[in-house]
């Protein structure tokens, strides 16, 4: 099985050395865990082994991303990256969104160039691209079929997706609950407040892999995100 690093030593190595090459994998949190920034690792690490990268944000405008791009010690490389368009920044709103994204998805589709793609976040591309009446709708197999639908969108040999996904503290949805089933892996980035806030990273599934099996520590500063010895 060919690997995608990660861009975080710790968190590749939990998952035998990295994502599977061409998988789709969901990204999950409540806010505040650092979702955008482990993406932000994911493309800067393409963009240095030379691969083309994606990122599409439905949420924020692009000052805003690159606002928090160079909170960070690597922020000056990552922006040389989109400069030199080895890193692709794409923000939109939602009615542009509408009505490019069928044309944007068969271009990434198409590009073999483009080996890692991030969407930040897929609950807005999600309930963007399809009837919000239907989301409504209390059928699962329907439910299952539309996310289906985008994902055939996003599988093609050397495209590894990373789709995030912002959960609301305390439950799923209907939305949710689907995702963990049809993705080919789910990494949850958590935090438990105890006086102070603890976050821990876990992977409860990633196929072809056998992927650690407790959860980690990490914290946010400067390089991003670090992973903490448990042991210490």
């Amino acid at each position: 099985m060919d690997r995608v690093n990660i861009g975080v030593k710790e968190v590749d190595e939990m998952v035998e050395g990295g994502l599977p090459k061409g998988s789709v994998i969901g990204l999950s949190g409540p806010p505040g865990v650092g979702k955008s920034i482990f993406s932000l690792h994911f493309l800067l690490e393409g963009a240095r082994n030379g691969e083309k990268c994606v990122y599409i944000n439905l949420e924020e405008p692009e000052e805003n991303i690159n606002h928090m791009i160079k909170q960070f010690e690597f922020g000056e490389e990552f922006l040389k990256f989109v400069e030199d368009e080895k890193i692709v920044i794409r923000c939109f709103t939602y009615p542009e969104y509408e009505k490019i994204y069928s044309d944007l998805f068969h271009k990434i589709k198409e590009d073999k160039n483009i080996h890692r793609l991030v969407i930040d976040s897929f609950n807005c591309f999600f309930t963007s691209t399809f009837n919000p009446e239907a989301l409504m709708l209390n059928n699962a197999v329907n439910m299952r079929r539309m996310i289906n639908h985008a994902f055939s969108m996003l599988r093609r040999k050397g495209l590894t997706s990373l789709l995030i996904l912002e959960m609301e503290l305390g439950r799923e949805g209907r939305f949710g609950s689907n995702i963990p089933y049809l993705v080919d892996g789910m990494i949850n980035l958590d935090f438990l407040e105890m006086g102070i806030i603890e976050r821990r990273i876990f992977i409860p599934k990633m196929r072809w892999t056998n992927q650690y099996k407790e959860s980690k520590g990490y914290e946010i500063g400067r390089k991003g995100i670090t992973i903490l010895d448990d042991s210490d």
